[in-house]
Order: C-alpha cells, then sequence, then structure tokens
C-alpha cells in the first residue's frame, strides 16, 4: 500500500464500502484496482467507492474504476461513486464520467439506492 494513498474495504449487508484517501495516480492507483478486482472475483456486485477523502484522481485512476464498473456490470452489479471533493468531481465531470457512473453526495446515499 502506498503512504500516497490507503484503500479499506468493510461491508454493509451485501454491499461493500471502498474507502479510498490521498492522491489516485499512475503510482497508487495499482492498490486500488487490486481491491477492487478481489472484490469482484468474489461475487460482490455491489460497490460503493466512497471518495470522501480522495484528493487527486488521474487518467489511471479513471481506467481502474471505469474498468472495474464494465466487470461488475458484467456480473448485473453496480459500482457508484460517493463524497467525491471537489477536484475529483471536476475530473469526473471533465471527462463525461458523472454520465457513466451513478454518483451520491454521501456513501450513505449510495448504500440506500443499492439495498433497493
Amino acid at each position: 500500500m502506498s503512504e500516497l494513498l490507503e484503500v479499506t474495504t468493510r461491508n454493509i449487508d451485501d454491499i461493500s464500502i471502498v474507502d479510498v484517501s490521498g492522491r489516485m495516480d499512475a503510482a497508487t492507483s495499482r492498490d486500488v484496482e487490486v481491491a477492487l478486482t478481489r472484490l469482484i472475483d468474489a461475487g460482490t456486485t455491489k460497490i460503493v467507492f466512497n471518495a470522501g477523502d480522495l484528493t487527486y484522481i488521474s487518467s489511471s485512476g479513471l481506467r481502474v474504476i471505469l474498468a472495474s464498473l464494465k466487470k461488475v456490470r458484467q456480473c448485473k452489479g453496480e459500482l457508484a461513486l460517493a463524497a467525491l471533493q471537489p477536484a475529483p468531481l471536476e475530473v469526473i465531470k471533465m471527462t463525461g464520467f458523472d454520465r457513466i457512473f451513478t454518483l451520491f453526495e454521501t456513501p450513505e446515499q449510495a448504500i440506500e439506492k443499492l439495498k433497493e
């Protein structure tokens, strides 16, 4: 795990929450990719990407979350983005990812939606 990025996972019912803090760039996005891939390969189909403490996301970080979204949707699942800070949110909107991902203001809102 990189000192610039921290990734932790937790579960609420059948929903996995991936808490990401720090900078998600070329040097650190692999940590997130490993965590997401591990969950999806284990059969998780409902994932909340909690970006409340994510300060930066680069194109390699975007690639990781997009690849994970595609993989989980192949399993009839969903990956929602929650609590994006202003800088990462701007990148998400600038790249059009806000039209691909479901965005929520809080992880709790995302969890409630995925429970439906």
